[in-house]
């Protein structure tokens, strides 16, 4: 079996679905935010990123966030990951949420996210997750919700095409009935 086999095995697996976020990756960001309030899916990591932490048992889903909010979640929830960040946002304790996805824009939960975010960043390398140092066989994307300083756009810049928040057309029924384009 190839190296390559190994790591996507390793990462597609349902052994686990908690992977530690790379602290070279988050530690900028944290910095950027003047450190986060929370991580809403804590579990793996060897040094905690926020102030407070969810953990599995905590059920960050289940619980009320604060402040500026660090999420990687488990890549396997992602469906109910999304529409808690989305109705997280409406709630005026929560500043800003960065939110760590695989870059996956096939699917509803990455659909739902683009419309609400502020802005997305698609790497520009692989991550390496956990205590290896083989690389994700996936992209990963940052979505920023909220009232994110403008320095974290700046770090994850470093490292990503960022896309800011604009219109995202969306072709109108009556488009649809006339072909789109008018006549």
């Amino acid at each position: 079996m190839s190296n390559t086999s190994l790591d996507l095995d390793l990462f597609t697996s349902s052994e686990t679905d908690e992977w530690s976020t790379p602290p070279e990756f988050v530690r900028p960001l944290a910095e950027a935010v003047g450190g986060f309030d929370l991580d809403a899916a804590a579990g793996a990591e060897r040094s905690p990123i926020a102030d407070e932490a969810f953990t599995e048992d905590d059920d960050g889903l289940a619980q009320p966030w604060h402040g500026d909010v660090w999420l990687n979640p488990p890549y396997s929830a992602m469906d109910e990951w999304t529409p808690k960040v989305v109705s997280e946002l409406q709630r005026p304790a929560v500043d800003s949420i960065c939110y760590l996805v695989k870059g996956d824009s096939s699917t509803d939960w990455w659909q739902d996210a683009v419309e609400h975010a502020e802005a997305v960043a698609m790497l520009d390398s692989r991550l390496a997750f956990g205590d290896g140092d083989d690389s994700a066989p996936f992209a990963s994307h940052v979505f920023v919700f909220g009232d994110a300083p403008g320095t974290v756009l700046d770090v994850l810049s470093r490292r990503a095409t960022v896309f800011r928040a604009g219109h995202i057309h969306r072709e109108t029924e009556q488009e649809q009935l006339v072909g789109g384009d008018g006549r």
